[in-house]
């Protein structure tokens, strides 16, 4: 049977070619976003680990090796992080912090190579150091675009003193996990349970492209007298060895993607090439992983033919799905409400993927409930057509377009949920210091002169807490600089360059919502594809009957492209409500989506879907005309 099995993989028959590249195309696709998912998540915790000595608090006060503040800064409109570094305990035998050849002295000024390349007079003046003393490398940096400044400061001085609460290191290589990375994990998690559905529903897909040809091949097999196991078991070996090659080239096809997709802005700026690059067990990973699943693919699909034969041959009508799958709709939402925003990780994950799940399961009922309408009210025999087949058979009508309609979901969820922009305008361009009890008024008196000596007019008045400094636009970096050491440990910045530096998260919000939609899209394009060919491929009998029995080609065609289309309108929209639904419930109602984006979003997953369906119906015509024919 392993024989025959790799005879069928090299001759496949009459259409069988077709299935194979389809299934083989499928495949390779769901290897190269499996590799990019394990090796995206796993590159984040990479560049994490490089800069956790930064933020990593584990030490003792009076034994650690060194004290660190972070503080926000701006330099020419770039948002810069800035950090005040004491070392506490001197120890020779303690390897200094990652990217640094040793532990920053009083006064030095190691900077990343971006902030090397826009060295400028006001930096200068600010550190009094004509150029910085290092160049932090690669082993201590998130990224090759991070603006990042280690500065060197004396023991308890302001910002790293005792009364001010800094981070305190037990060593200068701590592996804490950076705040702006685990957000991002986070919302890794979130993406790999949305695109789960589809993903899983394209490695479906992808098996049962190839099943359906050899579906009556086995079937004779079996009525041939070859056992239940041996059918199985070349169904086995011949959907390994497509899903093995097809795992290859989507490993080849991601190492070749790979220095493009590091340059994806994400986490601050691109990545470095050896963080997106899968390690050999990750290539393991996904060499078993994806053969395997696609392996019981074909064989839960292969189950009646195993069993039943007869009825493969004899074409009977599927058992009708049950109505009791509507009640999977509520599951979802309800526990999102109850949850919340504030709820754990895990339980938010598990309802969304509930929701997602429902969607999947009853997705098959709509399509039956669709079909007999359509059949009950046809005109003519496309229509008619059209709603018998799907009617006969929701589930198979269904699969080729399952995950198109997940991204629908997917796309209404994002839509209504996540943040698209600031909640603030940051209109107030002044700098504004808050200064200790007692302490606004020299504060103040300080500034005005700080100012006259640079000759820069500003306007400095006061309240019970604060200092606010009105200053024009355009001498706002001059500014700075002149007030740089006003109030030790503090930088000078307005509301709006505040609302930028923590801008940088809603642009990784943005960006990885694109991300996760053009995953799912990339998904549903290659599932609906494939599922064209399938579908071709296994109404190829039927056309042949009625092609002889009189009906013309252009209404097999039509009738076949409308069936395909009624699933992705008559239920992929309502999923895209269902999907915005969840979303809503999720976030207790408050629509975060500022300004016309998620409307954009949802018109464009509209769009793209009719596209690809109709993109889906061209590639399974030839098919379909080719293996009716006879």
């Amino acid at each position: 049977m392993t024989d025959l099995g790799l005879r069928f993989v090299r001759r496949p028959g009459p259409g069988g070619r077709a299935a194979n590249l389809a299934a083989l195309g499928a495949t390779a696709i769901v290897a190269l976003l499996v590799t990019f998912l394990i090796a995206g998540s796993l590159g984040l915790t990479h560049r994490s680990d490089r800069i956790g000595w930064r933020t990593t608090d584990d030490g003792d006060q009076k034994t650690a090796v060194g004290v660190v503040n972070e503080i926000d800064d701006m330099a020419g409109g770039v948002p810069i992080t800035r950090y005040d570094v004491a070392v506490n305990n001197p120890q020779k035998d303690v390897p200094p912090p990652p990217g640094l050849a040793a532990a920053p002295k009083p006064g030095e000024v190691f900077v990343s190579p971006e902030v090397a390349k826009h060295w400028s007079d006001d930096l200068a003046k600010r550190y009094n150091t004509a150029k910085p003393t290092g160049v932090i490398t690669d082993k201590g940096l998130s990224s090759p675009d991070e603006w990042v400044i280690i500065h060197g400061v004396e023991k308890n001085s302001p910002g790293v003193a005792p009364a001010d609460h800094p981070k305190y290191l037990d060593s200068w290589n701590g592996k804490a996990l950076d705040e702006r990375m685990a957000v991002l994990l986070v919302l890794v998690a979130f993406g790999i349970t949305l695109v789960l559905f589809p993903l899983l529903s394209l490695v479906g897909q992808a098996a049962g492209v190839a099943a359906k040809r050899r579906e009556h091949r086995l079937a004779a097999l079996r009525l041939a007298g070859a056992t239940r196991s041996q059918v199985l078991w070349l169904s086995a070996v011949e959907q390994a060895v497509l899903g093995l090659l097809g795992a290859v080239a989507g490993l080849i096809g991601y190492t070749l993607l790979t220095p493009l997709i590091a340059r994806i802005p994400l986490g601050g700026g691109r990545w470095y090439v050896h963080d997106l690059t899968p390690s050999w067990w990750v290539a393991l990973i996904v060499l078993i992983a994806v053969p395997v699943l696609s392996v019981i693919s074909a064989l839960i699909g292969l189950g009646r033919v195993s069993i039943t034969p007869l009825g493969v041959v004899r074409g009977q009508t599927r058992k009708a799905t049950s109505a009791l799958r509507l009640g999977l709709l509520v599951i979802g939402p309800i526990m999102l409400a109850i949850l919340g925003t504030g709820g754990a990780i895990i339980p938010l994950l598990i309802g969304i993927g509930l929701a997602a799940l429902a969607v999947r399961i009853v997705g098959p009922f709509a399509v039956q409930v669709i079909g007999r309408f359509m059949a009950r009210t046809a005109r003519g025999p496309v229509a008619l057509l059209a709603g018998r087949r799907l009617a006969d058979d929701p589930k198979a009508a269904f699969r080729p377009v399952a995950a198109l309609v997940l991204s629908g979901f997917v796309t209404g969820f994002l839509a209504l949920f996540m943040p698209y922009g600031m909640n603030s305008t940051a209109a107030d361009q002044a700098f504004e210091f808050n200064p200790k009890q007692g302490q606004v008024a020299v504060v103040a008196n300080d500034a005005k002169q700080l100012l006259s000596e640079a000759k820069i007019n500003g306007q400095v008045t006061t309240d019970d807490h604060s200092v606010i400094i009105s200053i024009p636009a355009a001498d706002h970096e001059k500014a700075r600089t002149a007030l740089y050491n006003l109030v030790p440990g503090k930088v000078p910045l307005t509301n709006a360059e505040r609302d930028q530096q923590d801008a940088g998260m809603y642009k990784d919000l943005r960006l990885g919502v694109a991300l996760l939609l053009g995953l799912v899209f990339v998904t549903g394009a290659a599932s609906t594809a494939a599922g064209a060919v399938g579908t071709a491929l296994d109404q190829a009998g039927p056309a042949k009957a009625l092609r002889r029995s009189g009906v013309p080609l252009k209404v097999i065609e039509r009738s076949a492209r409308l069936a395909a289309v009624v699933p992705v309108v008559g239920v992929g929209l309502p999923v895209v409500g269902f999907g915005a639904l969840t979303g809503l419930a999720l976030s207790g109602g408050e629509v975060l989506t500022k300004g016309s984006s998620g409307v954009i979003l949802l018109g464009a997953q509209v769009i793209i879907g009719l596209v690809l369906v109709a993109v889906a119906g061209a590639a399974g015509a030839p098919v379909l005309r080719k293996a009716s024919v006879g």
